[in-house]
Parts: C-alpha cells; structure tokens; sequence
C-alpha cells in the first residue's frame, strides 16, 4: 500500500467505469472501499441498481454537496468526455475555489475520458491542481488467465505530483493494466491502436464464417491459437506466454492464411502508430502488449462471449462503437470472401496488402474520433 487508506473519494458519473474500478478502490482503501468511496450521478437514473452492485454509497444530484461534505482526496470523473468540461465547470470549480478559501487540502483528479486532455483541469481550475488522466486496458481475465496484466493502459499527468501521489496513481492504473506512462497524443493514438486490435475477434470470426460457407467448420479458439502464434513468431517473442498456442492449431488449409493476417494486421497498426511520430520501442511494447492480450482473449472465448464482450465495451458514439462499425462496415465482407478464395486456390496476394492498409486505416478514424469526443457540439 502506497499511503494510508485513510481519506476518501468520490466518483463522479457513476456507472459502468464507477463499477469496473471496484478493484482499484480496495487497492487503496482496503476493508474501507465500501465505507470511503462515495458514488454520485446527475440524474437519478439507476441509482437504486447501482446501489445493490456496489458496497458503497450512490446518490444522485448532490455532485457539489457531496464533495463540501466528504473533502475527498481523490476525485475520480468518469461521465463520458463530452460532459467532462461540464462537471469541471460547474461542480468541480465551485469547489476547488472554495477548498483554497478555507485551506481544505485539494483532491487529486483521476480522469476517464480520452479526451479533454488532464491539462484542461489545470487551466480552468488552477496551477496548483493535479490531474492523472487514465485509459485502462478494460480486458478481464478469462479462463483464470489475467489479461490485464498483459494489455496496456495509459497513464498521462497534468501538474507536478508529489513522488507518494503519482505513485498511487500508477498502483491504481497497474490494477487493471500494464501501464504506459505517455503524453496525451500518445494516449490517444494508443488507444487507438488497441480498439484496432480488439477487431482480433472480428478477424477471426470471419475466417472462421468464411471457412463455414465452405462446409469447413472450425472453432474461433482454434484459428485465434494459430493467429496469436504467428505473431509470437513475427514479434520475436519466445515460448507461448500465459497460455499455449500452436499455428498448427489453424488447420493446415487455412495455416498460412491466419498467419499472413496476422502478420498484415499486426503492422498495418504499428505503421498508423510510427507514422504520427511515436517511438518505435514505445510504439512496439503498448502495440505488442495489446496484440497478446486481445489474442490471448480471442482464443478463451467462444462466439457467444465474444459479442457480449463487445456489448459491455461498445459505449454509444465512443472508439471501441467506432472502431467495430468501421470494421464490420468495410472488412468483414471482404475477409470472409478471401478466406472463400484463399481455400479455392483464387485468393490474390495483394489482399494481404490491403488487410494491411484497412488495420492502418480503422486505426487513423479511431484516433480521429477520439480527439472529436470532448469537441464542442
């Protein structure tokens, strides 16, 4: 434990990101995570079902109350990025003004959006304000396998934390993440590199239906397998990881086909991140991490958890919704008609180029997308 779990915090825009940091609160906090974590949303919405998924409070309308009557020591702002500047202007800022007037000590800000940058805080609500913005890896652990300790998250800092306070923050990212401590561009164009790679489903989904057309039945898990494998082989890596893998598990019709997709899809998102200017060797390992973690996930699920994955993740106009629609829009089709052609011996070898621009491509209108998220309407 970094610091005493002795103070409290309070989570603003309580709901799905409110409830997926449960694991995070018992990091800092301990046995006192239900007793000094206060939840709060802006409508009553709700609330009465959060109430029995959580161990702490949830209320609703009372954002600026709460926060005069808990001081807390870390705010955690988790509505979705467009009412971000919102919550700062209107409950954040009355409060931290009121705070400095009466000497309170001032909470740090733990932010969940892609966008507005962390900076943002800091101008609107003063120099001395720390501000931790977090995109976590959000992959669970499946099977017993601890994903999130394979995908990257991203962690960007506005202000100058105290050594003690940035290290909780880091020990709070470390929970559901391997972290990346990185600027704000490079959290955005990381975290389009993972919804992009998250489309490792999709990829494998529509080998396998388009092996289905031919009367070839293969399991998702077992294309996943012979796909995670070639990109261990690809990258270098050695051994299999946490869980075994074989290209020989894709059956061998089909081998080289997964493992050339693979090979395309792998690249043609590492080219997106390098071409904006990121380090290769910090481009490699978030990328890297990302592509086990979300292989590693392809093959412990089936096609039933896989949509339901892609359910929970799948926030109305937010990147991962972006990054799947635009996959399904302009790729599946044409995937599943070259798993079609490859095992009729017509598949043209340019494919495998444009698998290759088509990954670059989602990755450009993702990241994209983020920066639109917070943009005035």
């Amino acid at each position: 434990m970094i610091m005493e779990p002795n103070y409290n915090i309070v989570v603003i825009g309580m709901g799905n990101i409110g409830k997926y940091l449960m694991p995070g609160y018992r990091c800092l906090l301990g046995d006192k995570a239900g007793s000094n974590v206060f939840g709060v949303r802006r409508n009553p919405d709700k609330v009465a079902e959060l109430q029995k998924q959580v161990p702490f409070p949830v209320s609703a309308g009372n954002t600026v109350r709460l926060l005069r009557e808990k001081r807390p020591d870390i705010i955690i702002v988790s509505t979705p990025p467009a009412v971000i500047p919102l919550v700062a202007q209107e409950d954040l800022k009355p409060y931290f003004e009121e705070a400095r007037r009466k000497g309170w000590n001032l909470p740090d800000i733990y932010t969940f959006g892609p966008t507005p940058e962390p900076r943002m805080y800091l101008d609107l609500l003063g120099e001395d304000v720390l501000a931790a913005k977090f995109l976590p890896s959000m992959i669970k652990e499946k099977q017993g396998v601890p994903l999130h300790k394979l995908g990257a998250g991203f962690l960007t800092f506005a202000g100058s934390f105290p050594r003690e306070r940035e290290a909780r923050a880091i020990e709070f990212s470390d929970m559901f993440s391997r972290s990346f401590i990185v600027d704000q561009d490079q959290s955005l164009y990381g975290l389009s590199s993972k919804i992009t790679t998250y489309t490792i489903s999709d990829c494998v989904c529509a080998i396998a239906d388009g092996l289905g057309d031919m009367g070839c039945q293969v399991p998702v898990k077992d294309i996943a397998s012979g796909w995670r494998a070639a990109f261990r082989r690809h990258t270098g890596l050695e051994g299999q990881g946490m869980y075994p893998c074989a290209e020989e598990d894709a059956p061998a019709y089909i081998r080289e086909f997964v493992c050339r997709m693979s090979d395309a899809w792998y690249d043609g998102i590492l080219r997106y991140i390098l071409s904006l200017g990121c380090d290769e060797t910090l481009a490699q390992g978030f990328h890297g991490a990302n592509f086990e973690a979300f292989s590693l996930a392809a093959q412990l699920s089936d096609r039933t958890g896989m949509e339901e994955d892609m359910r929970h993740r799948a926030t109305k106009g937010g990147v991962t919704e972006k990054g799947i629609s635009t996959f399904r829009s302009y790729f599946t089709g044409h995937l599943r008609q070259a798993a079609r052609d490859w095992m009729e011996g017509s598949l043209d070898q340019s494919f495998f180029d444009t698998a290759e621009g088509i990954a670059y491509t989602i990755n450009m209108t993702v990241n994209r997308h983020a920066y639109r998220l917070a943009a005035p309407k």
